[in-house]
């Protein structure tokens, strides 16, 4: 096979995962069928079989690409803050994306992941393992964060990255459900509260915290505390 024919069959490949991907958190893993992925990617529905056999094998494959989570994508998109209540509000910010944007398929896709895992023993064991991987990440990265900040969580680092992405992702599925009772002073705070944040002496506890948007980080910045998100060293998810 020349190089590009392999090319043409990466690019390929590449489109269909991403046009599944799309697809699946827009509308529902069960809801999407091999045709209308084909055509989202350009493609035809025998490309599909082509390369991943059946829609369970291009689910599988999608898995298998799919590097980071909701957690270690945010890890990556925000930008570091001269203060750690900054950093928790980069982080919100990525996390309480609005209905109907582009960044909010990755939270999407990652519930219906976790929908199909509850239903498929195969799909449960491949997620297993990108948790597993994400939380030993988060544990890492929240250790040093808590060390470099002064915080004093209650909670070792493996069980504080659970506990982060379980009320991240409760915060922003309950501001999904009902905007109003989640505004991002909440969020904030509650995420301070959990990660043991001694208390600024410049913060009254009526301040408002403003959330603006950010730039991304460069990889060789000191990072935010993580929220999810699936990833390696691998930095997988969930």
């Amino acid at each position: 096979m020349s190089q590009t024919q392999q090319q043409r069959r990466a690019e390929t490949r590449a489109r269909l995962v991403d046009a599944a991907t799309a697809l699946f958190a827009d509308q529902g893993i069960d809801a999407v069928s091999i045709d209308a992925v084909a055509d989202a990617a350009g493609r035809t529905s025998g490309a599909v079989y082509d390369h991943f056999g059946s829609k369970q094998g291009l689910l599988m494959a999608l898995l298998d690409s799919w590097k980071d989570s909701l957690l270690t994508v945010l890890l990556a998109q925000v930008a570091v803050s001269d203060s750690a209540r900054g950093q928790l509000a980069a982080v919100w910010q990525n996390v309480a994306t609005e209905p109907g944007g582009e960044r909010e398929r990755l939270p999407l896709l990652e519930l219906e992941l976790w929908l199909r895992a509850a239903r498929d023993a195969d799909v449960a064991d491949v997620l297993r393992v990108r948790s597993a991987d994400a939380r030993r990440y988060s544990a890492r990265q929240l250790a040093g964060w808590s060390a470099a900040v002064g915080a004093r969580p209650v909670f070792e680092p493996e069980e504080l990255a659970v506990l982060v992405k379980a009320l991240l992702t409760g915060l922003a599925m309950q501001r999904r459900l009902d905007p109003d009772s989640v505004d991002d002073r909440l969020a904030v705070r509650a995420m301070a509260a959990l990660l043991g944040l001694p208390a600024e002496s410049d913060e009254t506890e009526g301040g408002d915290h403003e959330i603006v948007p950010q730039p991304t980080a460069s990889t060789n910045s000191p990072a935010p505390p993580p929220s999810n998100t699936t990833t390696e060293e691998t930095h997988h998810e969930h």
